[in-house]
């Protein structure tokens, strides 16, 4: 009985120093997001290549393309504390003439075509705000 003994207090003292390093950690990372107000993924947009208000179809692999969106950027948790699921990491955020917002998975573009200044009314009308 002796061996029996002090082999289940070593796996017993193993087991709690583990448990208590994760009720640590935990508690820790809960504090720092309550602190930090949490990190909340970016919106970056392509300002170069995009503008604002220009108008393009995007082609997505397995469904029909969407025209006339224009880019309002994407997705970007650099950490897994955000307020968004990991599947949603990396998704570009699209934006139609109706303010309807598509959200889509960055890998799964194939193409976006931006067609020249001026051509087809590539740009949204101006609004109260832009004024």
């Amino acid at each position: 009985m002796h061996p029996f003994v002090e082999t289940i207090s070593i796996a017993g003292g193993i087991a709690a120093a583990i448990v208590g390093a994760v009720v640590l950690l935990t508690l820790f990372y809960r504090g720092l997001s309550w602190i930090t107000g949490g990190e909340k993924p970016d919106t970056i947009a392509v300002r170069g290549v995009l503008k604002k208000d220009t108008l393009a179809t995007v082609h997505v692999a397995g469904r029909k393309p969407f025209e006339r969106v224009r880019f309002i950027g994407f997705t970007n948790s650099q950490s897994m504390k955000t307020h968004l699921p990991w599947e949603l990491n990396g998704m570009v955020i699209f934006e139609d003439e109706a303010s309807t917002r598509f959200l889509v998975r960055a890998k799964d573009i194939k193409m976006i075509i931006v067609p020249p200044n001026g051509e087809h009314g590539d740009q949204f009308p101006a609004t109260e705000s832009d004024a």
